[in-house]
């Protein structure tokens, strides 16, 4: 079983008419002592925002600030020299160079990046503090949200059936997770009104992904306002900006939860929610 967590390079600032256009969204936050000592699970806040939103964040990561800006700083150069990163160009004009890597169960854990440039040794040797500061709290997660749910066992079992997951924890804890790093670069002389990626929903459970971080030809971070070309759909229809913090790790749920969480719900419990979302890449200078 595979669960999805995304890692995102850049962060982009609202200037313009499409950021005046649409709400500020503020996500439901929870400190990452309440997760672990599962003081947040099962609050009606908690599941509230998890079945009728699909999105919260997690803040208070020890360490996970620093490491977050000091992998990300790194990526931009690992992907342009890497033959391993993977590039796309979407209608808009926007460039998406992607570095790829997973973690498995078991022996083996956390695979590594490719090594073939200083700069993507660089990258990899601070990206593996970050990935493992992520497992951590993505297990955390796991535990909560599973102890916030009454599921039918087993939840799922391997193709061969040679292993039963017995619930969204063990899932989580015992699944394969994929790892995607992603830079963005948009060209100022793109339109600037088109959706670089439209609405959608993402396969597996859920991603866990960090708020973006621009950045310059010379890794010095570009101070952007707090919010994110990232927009979601909300239950009511309304598209929305959401109001990330640079200390928070985003997880948001995915098209998996209707297909295997859902159906499994106990005791008419709430249902979780897929988030719908989109991204526009701001116009930005060749160097950022």
């Amino acid at each position: 079983m595979k669960i999805s967590a995304a890692i995102v390079l850049l962060a982009f600032s609202l200037d313009g008419a499409s950021a005046k256009a649409m709400p500020l969204y503020q996500p439901h936050r929870i400190s990452y002592e309440e997760l672990v000592m599962n003081k947040g699970y099962g609050t009606e806040s908690f599941m509230e925002a998890l079945s009728s939103v699909g999105l919260i964040t997690v803040n208070g990561i020890p360490g996970y600030a620093h490491q977050r800006n000091d992998a990300l700083l790194r990526l931009h150069g690992c992907s342009l020299e890497s033959k391993a990163a993977l590039s796309h160009k979407f209608e808009d004009g926007t460039i998406r160079r992607t570095m790829a890597t997973h973690t498995i169960p078991g022996p083996g854990g956390a695979q590594s990046i490719s090594h073939d440039s200083d700069a993507c040794a660089s990258f990899d040797a601070a990206s593996k503090t970050l990935r493992s500061t992520v497992a951590d709290v993505t297990a955390a997660f796991g535990k909560s949200l599973g102890d916030s749910i009454s599921l039918e066992k087993p939840l799922l079992e391997t193709e061969d059936g040679m292993y039963a997951f017995g619930g969204f924890a063990d899932a989580v804890e015992n699944g394969e997770h994929l790892e995607h790093f992603h830079s963005y670069q948009r060209p100022v002389d793109s339109v600037q009104d088109e959706k670089t990626i439209e609405f959608h929903t993402d396969q597996g459970l859920f991603i866990a992904f960090t708020p973006g971080l621009m950045v310059d030809s010379q890794d010095n971070i570009i101070e952007t306002q707090s919010s994110s070309g990232f927009h979601i759909e909300l239950q009511d229809g309304t598209h929305a900006f959401v109001d990330f913090q640079d200390d928070d790790l985003v997880f948001m749920l995915g098209d998996g939860v209707n297909q295997i969480i859902n159906p499994k719900i106990q005791d008419e419990g709430k249902k979780l929610r897929a988030t719908p979302h989109a991204l526009s890449i701001p116009n930005h200078k060749e160097d950022e």
